[in-house]
């Protein structure tokens, strides 16, 4: 099973966490047995993410 399919993985805009202009984002991860992890990340943060994801991606192609 997939994140896509079991729902387990959601990004969420938290304005409410913001600080310094800094726009946070919480990422919660379903990891298994009912427990999620809940990650932080700002703008940035999540945009190397992408990049790094992307350049994977390309490799295994």
């Amino acid at each position: 099973m997939s994140i896509k399919d079991s729902g387990g993985f959601n990004v969420t805009r938290r304005p409410d966490l913001d600080a310094s202009g800094r726009k946070t984002f919480v990422v919660d991860i379903h990891v298994g047995d009912g427990q999620w992890v809940q990650l932080t990340y700002g703008l940035t943060d999540l945009q190397e993410i992408r990049r790094i994801i992307g350049k994977a991606l390309k490799e295994d192609a």
